[in-house]
């Protein structure tokens, strides 16, 4: 198995970046991820008084695979995400969804252990995910904060262990990254800060000869994920939930009638990330189960 350490990480996806690795389709890579931060917040002291010097959301890699190609897909399976003992949870004066009510900056270190976040005397579940992963586009490079047809900053909570995302291919070699891991979340992320945390995340890539994905798509073991971006919550649930339909046409072989229908009994439109809706990018998605999708 491959490994990339975190000393290798782009603020940006981007097909000027020089690859840390080339690897061959099927093959496994462990990248050391940091949290959104770049390891900048230890203590409650450190508050987010100002953006980070060099970017947010750190990505590992990028990877390039032999012999992918404009038109082509990679299959990204995650096969295990490695927390670190803690991470940290933050009010940014003045912003997130609440902006109005967060008159203060604070900062909150969180253990985990054993899977289980302790939030001061509270306790839940962790639900370890991947914010950022990507390709890089064609053209101009895209921010690691952004969404896209791409991928990116997606915070989509079913990219977690045992999920597969599937992403375009839009340059020779991909440009993959990955990175600002989640060690929980909740959909919306309204204060623009979920439970960063460093991480080693273990993947195995497939290249998909002339897949010809336009967006992300993500497969669990229940559930077959669609994604949408924007920058209104409206644009953004209306491309989730089109991906979704034209998946139900093409797979299930129906009209978009049916596959409209199907989707108003039988389909979840929910929101990934809603942190500042109308000043900052929205993501979306649209879940389907596997009973109804195969």
């Amino acid at each position: 198995m491959h490994h990339i350490s975190r000393d290798f990480v782009v603020y940006s996806l981007d097909s000027s970046h020089k690859p840390v690795l080339e690897i061959e389709s099927g093959d496994r890579v462990l990248l050391d991820t940091w949290d959104a931060r770049s390891g900048t917040i230890n203590s409650t002291a450190d508050l987010l008084l100002r953006p980070h010097p060099v970017g947010s959301n750190p990505a590992t890699g990028p990877i390039r695979v032999r012999g992918a190609e404009p038109g082509d897909g990679l299959a990204v399976h995650i096969e295990a995400i490695d927390l670190a003992p803690s991470g940290f949870l933050a009010v940014k004066k003045g912003e997130g969804l609440l902006a109005s009510r967060a008159t203060e900056f604070a900062t909150r270190i969180v253990p985990i252990v054993d899977g289980t976040v302790h939030f001061g005397e509270l306790r839940f579940p962790a639900n370890p995910m991947v914010g950022v992963i990507g390709t890089a586009p064609a053209g101009d490079g895209i921010s690691t904060g952004y969404a896209g047809a791409h991928g990116g900053n997606m915070d989509n909570k079913h990219i977690g262990v045992g999920a597969t995302v599937y992403l375009p291919v839009s340059v020779p070699g991909a440009g993959l990254g990955l990175g600002d891991v989640h060690g929980a979340m909740g959909d919306g992320e309204i204060t623009f800060i979920g439970l960063e945390i460093q991480a080693q995340v273990t993947i195995r890539v497939e290249l998909l000869k002339e897949a010809g994905f336009q967006r992300p798509l993500i497969e669990t073991a229940e559930h077959w994920v669609t994604t949408g971006d924007g920058e209104s919550l409206a644009g953004a649930a209306r491309m989730a939930a089109g991906e979704m339909v034209d998946l139900l046409q093409t797979r299930l072989e129906m009209s978009f009638e049916d596959a409209y229908m199907l989707m108003s009994a039988a389909v979840d439109v929910q929101i990934c990330q809603c942190c500042e809706p109308g000043e900052f990018p929205v993501t979306t998605r649209a879940v389907v189960s596997k009973g109804i999708l195969p």
